[in-house]
């Protein structure tokens, strides 16, 4: 396993875990995403201490950082909850202690990428129709005959890197009733962090530049904790 301190997907997770987290307690319907904290690698979020930006407040539906960051099925999943906000008070703390690379690897399809199949939907499972020709005859002309099919349809100088790490949190989960001030999802105030293990997925598409180079993309979170059981398009 590897180590990260500070690596382009761990910081995207950092922030989007808190994302995914409330969303699992059915709270992120119409939250505003103001009032969060990043405080030496610790990100909170306590909804009764109010926001101190001035600026216009965004949703998840309109916000274009997270859009930029995030597979647009993952983020869907943000929008599903029917619990009103305004009735509670949360109190949530995200602290990412050590992330491992799990696994990491390029789609064995030149040319496909997840905007590709989603305009061409016959091209989905091109990967297990090539699985299923080498299985039957290894690399024959079979084989190579749906490589060069493919390659038509999609070009052979992007390729799709998809990678999925680990990421260790001390985390504190709280929600009282504002009217009450009874806890009534999480933890109570004397409680202590849990340490949780969350599974992250990411995805990048790379290009072939005039000299042959790779010129590498923009990660993308595409699932977290399998919500979308590895979200796979291809």
């Amino acid at each position: 396993m590897y180590e990260y301190v500070c690596a382009p997907w761990f910081v995207v997770f950092l922030c989007l875990c808190v994302l995914y987290i409330l969303n699992q307690h059915a709270l992120l319907c119409n939250i505003q995403i103001v009032s969060v904290n990043d405080d030496n690698g610790v990100v909170t979020i306590d909804s009764s201490q109010g926001s101190s930006n001035s600026s216009p407040t965004t949703t998840i539906d309109s916000n274009e950082y997270l859009k930029n960051m995030m597979d647009k099925k993952l983020l869907a999943q943000f929008n599903q909850s029917i619990i009103n906000p305004e009735d509670y008070q949360i109190k949530f703390s995200l602290r990412p202690f050590q992330a491992e690379l799990q696994n990491i690897f390029a789609v064995p399809v030149p040319g496909l990428t997840r905007d590709i199949v989603e305009e061409k939907k016959y091209l989905k499972g091109a990967i297990y129709r090539l699985h299923n020709a080498y299985d039957e005859n290894g690399f024959d002309e079979n084989y190579f005959d749906l490589v060069t099919e493919f390659a038509k349809e999609v070009g052979y100088s992007k390729r799709t890197v998809i990678a999925e790490a680990s990421v260790k949190c001390k985390e504190f989960f709280q929600v009282k009733d504002k009217n009450t001030g009874q806890v009534i999802q999480g933890m109570e105030d004397d409680c202590e962090e849990e340490e949780v293990i969350h599974l992250a997925r990411f995805e990048v598409v790379t290009d072939e530049a005039e000299r042959g180079e790779r010129v590498i993309g923009a990660w993308k979170l595409i699932d977290v904790d399998d919500l979308l059981e590895g979200n796979v398009f291809h």
